[in-house]
C-alpha cells in the first residue's frame, strides 16, 4: 500500500514512518517544513506527485496552552488542514486517516469515552481538533479518525519532562485529580498500521490499556527509572494552566485495536531511552 504521512517529525509521525515500511508499505513521509497542510496548493501537488492509496495525517499544532493565545494558528493546522486533506483525497481517491485527541470531550464523564459520546471541548486545542475530525467526517467518504490520550514517544513529553526535572529538585507536585491512558507513540502506530490493513473505515480510540493520575504515571516513571525524588499530589486547583483540562481524559477502546497495558509499554519506552534502572 502506498502511504503519505504527514508530521512525520513529530512523535507519532516517527514512529508511522519508520513502522510502516516495516510492515511492507512504501512510504513517503513530509515534516511540517516540507509539507504544510494547510496550504492546499502544497497539498495538492503531493497528492500528485506520490498518489498514495491513504494518507496520514499525523501533522497537528499540540501546545494546550499555545492554542489559547495562537487560536488562529491553532485552527489554520488542526482544523483547515485536515479540511484540505479531506477534499483533496476524495478528489484523488485517497482514503485518509486523521489522528485527533482525547481533548474533544469535556471529561465530566464517570466512565471512559466511548467513539460516539458527545463530544464539548473546553480548551481551544480541544475545539479546533474537534473541527478538524468535522471536516474529515463530512468531505469524504473514505475516512478513519483515531483519537488518542497523553501520547508520549521521540520528542518532547512528560517523561522526559519528568526525568529531567528530577535533576532539578528534590521534590516534585503533580495533579492527582486528573485522569487518563499513558500512550507509547510506538504503540499507537501500530494500532493505525492494523486499522489501515483491516480497512474498516470508522471512529476509533486507541491508547494503552487501562488508566491512571499523572501523578501515578510520574510515581512509576520514577519508580521503573529508579530515581530518588519526592513526588506530591496536588489538586489542579493548585497547579492553574491557561486551557483547561478534561478530569476524565481516560478513552474506551471499545470497537478499536486493543493495546497492551501502559505500564509495561513505559517500561519499553524507558528501556529504549536508556533511562530503565538495571536490576
Amino acid at each position: 500500500m502506498k502511504i503519505l504521512v504527514t508530521g512525520s517529525q513529530g512523535q507519532l509521525g516517527r514512529e508511522l514512518a519508520e513502522m510502516l515500511p516495516e510492515r511492507g508499505h512504501k512510504v513517503a513521509a513530509f515534516s511540517h517544513q516540507e509539507l504544510d497542510i494547510a496550504d492546499p496548493e502544497a497539498v495538492e501537488k503531493a497528492l500528485d506527485v506520490h498518489a498514495p492509496d491513504i494518507v496520514v495525517n499525523a501533522a497537528a499544532y499540540t501546545n494546550v496552552d499555545g492554542c489559547e493565545t495562537e487560536t488562529e494558528l491553532a485552527y489554520r493546522v488542526n482544523a483547515l488542514g485536515p479540511r484540505n486533506l479531506a477534499q483533496l483525497c476524495e478528489c484523488q481517491g485517497s482514503e485518509l486517516l486523521h489522528v485527533s485527541t482525547n481533548y474533544v470531550f469535556d471529561g465530566s464523564s464517570e466512565r471512559p469515552y466511548e467513539p460516539f459520546d458527545l463530544p464539548n471541548p473546553i480548551s481551544a486545542y480541544g475545539r479546533t481538533k474537534l473541527a478538524g475530525e468535522e471536516y474529515v467526517m463530512r468531505l469524504c467518504r473514505r475516512w478513519y479518525v483515531v483519537r488518542s490520550a497523553g501520547v508520549y514517544g521521540e520528542g518532547h513529553n512528560f517523561v522526559r519532562t519528568m526525568l529531567r526535572v528530577a535533576k532539578e529538585r528534590d521534590t516534585l507536585k503533580v495533579k492527582e485529580d486528573e485522569y487518563i491512558t499513558p500512550t507509547y507513540a510506538r504503540d499507537l502506530a501500530g494500532g493505525i498500521a492494523d486499522i489501515i490493513e483491516n480497512g474498516l473505515y470508522g471512529l476509533y480510540h486507541v491508547t494503552n490499556s487501562g488508566s491512571c493520575s499523572w501523578y501515578e504515571f510520574a510515581r512509576d516513571i520514577f519508580t521503573l527509572a529508579g530515581v530518588e525524588v519526592e513526588v506530591l499530589p496536588i489538586p489542579t486547583s493548585e497547579y492553574p494552566l491557561p486551557a483547561a483540562r478534561p478530569a476524565n481524559g481516560v478513552l474506551s477502546n471499545i470497537g478499536s485495536p486493543t493495546l497492551r497495558h501502559w505500564r509495561e509499554a513505559l517500561e519499553d519506552y524507558l528501556r529504549r531511552e536508556g533511562a530503565l534502572e538495571r536490576g
